[in-house]
Protein backbone atom coordinates (compact mmCIF):
# COMPACT_ATOMS: atom_id res chain seq x y z
CA UNK A 1 0.00 0.00 0.00
CA UNK A 2 1.00 3.66 -1.10
CA UNK A 3 2.12 5.80 2.00
CA UNK A 4 -0.36 8.28 0.94
CA UNK A 5 -3.35 6.42 2.39
CA UNK A 6 -5.57 8.85 4.90
CA UNK A 7 -4.19 8.79 8.41
CA UNK A 8 -7.73 7.53 9.44
CA UNK A 9 -7.01 4.42 6.94
CA UNK A 10 -2.87 3.52 8.56
CA UNK A 11 -4.24 4.13 11.71
CA UNK A 12 -7.18 1.36 11.25
CA UNK A 13 -4.40 -0.98 9.48
CA UNK A 14 -2.12 -0.39 12.35
CA UNK A 15 -5.10 -1.33 14.78
CA UNK A 16 -6.28 -4.56 12.89
CA UNK A 17 -2.43 -5.39 12.64
CA UNK A 18 -2.60 -5.54 16.63
CA UNK A 19 -5.68 -7.84 16.80
CA UNK A 20 -4.17 -9.67 14.44
CA UNK A 21 -0.98 -10.22 16.38
CA UNK A 22 -2.83 -10.69 19.87
CA UNK A 23 -4.73 -13.65 17.47
CA UNK A 24 -7.88 -11.89 18.87
CA UNK A 25 -10.22 -13.28 16.08
CA UNK A 26 -13.15 -11.85 17.56
CA UNK A 27 -12.62 -8.24 17.29
CA UNK A 28 -10.35 -8.43 14.25
CA UNK A 29 -13.34 -9.69 12.42
CA UNK A 30 -15.77 -7.57 13.79
CA UNK A 31 -13.59 -4.22 13.38
CA UNK A 32 -12.33 -5.64 10.02
CA UNK A 33 -15.60 -5.36 8.65
CA UNK A 34 -16.02 -1.96 9.46
CA UNK A 35 -12.50 -0.91 7.78
CA UNK A 36 -13.98 -3.61 4.65
CA UNK A 37 -16.64 -0.84 4.79
CA UNK A 38 -14.54 2.82 5.08
CA UNK A 39 -11.93 1.43 2.23
CA UNK A 40 -14.47 0.98 -0.15
CA UNK A 41 -16.25 4.18 0.79
CA UNK A 42 -12.85 6.50 0.49
CA UNK A 43 -12.51 5.17 -3.12
CA UNK A 44 -15.73 5.89 -3.81
CA UNK A 45 -14.93 9.33 -3.03
CA UNK A 46 -11.83 9.18 -4.78
CA UNK A 47 -9.89 9.86 -1.40
CA UNK A 48 -7.45 6.40 -2.30
CA UNK A 49 -6.31 4.74 -5.62
CA UNK A 50 -8.00 1.77 -7.13
CA UNK A 51 -4.36 0.01 -7.23
CA UNK A 52 -4.38 0.67 -3.26
CA UNK A 53 -7.89 -0.85 -3.20
CA UNK A 54 -6.65 -3.54 -4.94
CA UNK A 55 -3.71 -4.08 -2.72
CA UNK A 56 -6.16 -4.04 0.40
CA UNK A 57 -8.47 -6.24 -0.86
CA UNK A 58 -6.08 -9.18 -2.14
CA UNK A 59 -4.12 -8.88 1.38
CA UNK A 60 -7.09 -9.62 3.05
CA UNK A 61 -8.59 -11.69 1.35
CA UNK A 62 -11.72 -9.83 -0.08
CA UNK A 63 -11.24 -10.85 -3.75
Amino acid sequence: MSEDLSEGLQWDFKELREYYDADDWFVFDTFFEAVEVTVKAYYLAGKTSREDLNTIFRKYGIV
